[in-house]
């Protein structure tokens, strides 16, 4: 070679000899012939039968038909709602009438109690009863909230009769 160095070859390292694997102890009893081979019988094969994989294909079918369908179904009356509608009335007077919903305050003897406030606030002998109003404009109050009413006083009498002796708690919403 012109102009270049000559490689050595370099003496490799021997890897040190590993240790044989034991022998298997020798078997206590000579082989036995095993018996002749028969042949399996014919297994089938990994395909399912033609018929199940028409019922599994109908009922996917009619599964993803169902849900569609439901789907619609629910769907329908949002989507042929008319947008420029308005669902709930405006709250106030109608036609210069005042609306008795919308009552300013209240205070009244109703079955042996008090009950006085407003659309925003009840007491009933001086304790609150925490009303909520719903989105249809009803009211339900915390101690008959199964069942709603139109005006805030009409709740509060609810609340009466479902109290008959007894009084409101103290106890605020925070520990209800």
């Amino acid at each position: 070679m012109a102009g270049g160095t000559k490689l050595e070859p370099r003496p490799v390292a021997a890897r040190p000899a590993e240790s044989p694997a034991p022998a298997p102890p020798p078997p206590s009893q000579p082989p036995q012939p095993s018996a002749p081979l028969t042949p399996l019988p014919p297994t089938r094969s990994s395909r399912p039968p033609r018929s199940s994989r028409t019922r599994r294909f109908f009922l996917r079918a009619a599964f993803a038909f169902g849900a569609i369908g439901g789907t619609a179904a629910a769907l329908t009356p949002i989507f042929r709602a008319d947008p420029r509608k308005s669902a709930a009335p405006a709250p106030g007077p109608v036609d210069g009438v005042p609306d008795e919903r919308f009552d300013e305050r209240f205070d009244e003897m109703y079955a042996g109690r008090r009950i006085q406030g407003t659309a925003s606030g009840v007491r009933v002998d001086g304790r609150p009863l925490h009303l909520m109003r719903r989105a249809d404009g009803t009211y339900v109050s915390v101690v008959n909230h199964f069942e709603s009413f139109p005006t805030a006083l009409a709740t509060a009498r609810a609340a009466v009769d479902d109290l008959g002796g007894t009084q409101l708690s103290l106890a605020g919403p925070a520990l209800h």
